[in-house]
């Protein structure tokens, strides 16, 4: 089970589709893996996942419009709110412009569509900067709205990213979007001759059939799908949680802030790393002799790979296991993001 399961919204929602499972997470998931998995097997499969999205868009009555410019809006408004009659388009903008909750797609229920129009839902992606890099991604996480929605929505619904729903929706979307019979092959083949998994691995299967997902999107998904432990793991500076919380009362004396650590801001272990306890708690600050931290201090965006010990990592006295582990790392602008996998299991498997 996941803290997601006891999550009230998500159990009405499991209860909504007629699941009624212990673990309604997976209950959810394997709902909606059925209806993709019945819906190839009805064409006789698919050869890649564009023909996969364009199936399952017809079958859920579902059509994308992109945001590239500001100039979209305009036509939006023009063919949805003047053409159409379906005035909720021309507010829309606002939404995804609210710096506050940063908002990446919305799915509307045309009011005034037949109930057999192909077009019948409108998913609105904006591709615009940095979002751009999230548009595979944001596509499938509205795709998993449709397939989990029985209610009309005639009006979009703007969640907080950390909404447990939004959360579930990306759960769907990093399955459904990397679709097995096309992902595993692709792994497969990438992966093979090679002991661990690589950011060479990840970049191999993203552009032989995912060209159009983003690296970090696919590495979540290699590391979910990997039978080995894997941690993914993101390096910024940060505070301690005392320090955090002094910082929420500014100084009465206007002094700055101290200084942040490198620590470890996200820590994501596989299901195999589950299993086997291997983790890094969150927040923990980054050694200085990790390969980690000597990236995070390097002028140019590179990657790096290396072996190390996990007992090196230290907190209140108290260090990690011994546990030899291979670590890759890649630097981006603002942190470091990296692949911990044990020397040991690799070793025996």
């Amino acid at each position: 089970m996941t803290p997601l399961d006891h999550e009230p919204e998500i159990v009405r929602l499991a209860k909504s589709l007629g699941i009624a499972d212990s673990a309604p997470v997976g209950g959810i998931l394997d709902y909606c893996r059925s209806r993709i998995d019945a819906w190839v097997a009805d064409v006789g499969g698919v050869s890649d996942i564009e023909v996969l999205e364009s199936l399952v868009t017809n079958q859920l009555q579902m059509v994308f419009e992109e945001i590239r410019s500001d100039d979209d809006w305009d036509r939006l408004t023009e063919v949805y709110a003047r053409g159409k009659k379906e005035f909720v388009f021309a507010a829309m903008r606002t939404k995804f412009e609210d710096t506050n909750n940063m908002t990446y797609g919305a799915l509307v229920q045309r009011k005034h569509a037949r109930q057999d129009a192909l077009d019948r839902f409108v998913a609105v992606i904006d591709c615009r900067g940095n979002k751009l890099a999230r548009r595979f991604f944001t596509r499938w996480h509205e795709i998993a709205h449709r397939l989990t929605t029985n209610a009309d929505l005639l009006e979009p619904v703007y969640r907080a990213e950390h909404d447990p729903i939004e959360r579930l929706m990306d759960e769907i979307a990093g399955h459904v979007g990397f679709y097995d019979p096309i992902f595993n092959p692709s792994l497969i083949a990438a992966s093979e001759g090679k002991q661990h998994l690589s950011f060479s691995t990840v970049e191999s299967v993203r552009s032989s059939a995912f060209p159009n997902a983003s690296f970090q999107a696919t590495l979540f998904a290699c590391t979910r799908r990997t039978a080995s432990p894997v941690i993914y793991l993101e390096a910024a500076l940060a505070h301690k949680k005392e320090v955090k919380r002094q910082l929420v009362t500014p100084s009465l004396f206007g002094e700055p802030p101290p200084p942040g650590e490198l620590r470890a801001v996200k820590v994501i272990p596989n299901e195999a790393a589950r299993q086997a306890r291997l983790t890094i708690p969150q927040n923990m600050r980054v050694p200085l002799g990790s390969l980690i931290f000597r990236m995070f201090d390097a002028e140019l965006l590179t990657d790096g790979d290396g072996t190390e010990n996990l007992n090196q990592w230290e907190s209140r006295g108290r260090n990690l296991a011994d546990c030899a582990v291979v670590v890759e790392a890649r630097k981006v602008p603002d942190r470091v993001i990296a692949i911990v996998q044990p020397v040991k299991f690799m070793e025996s498997s």
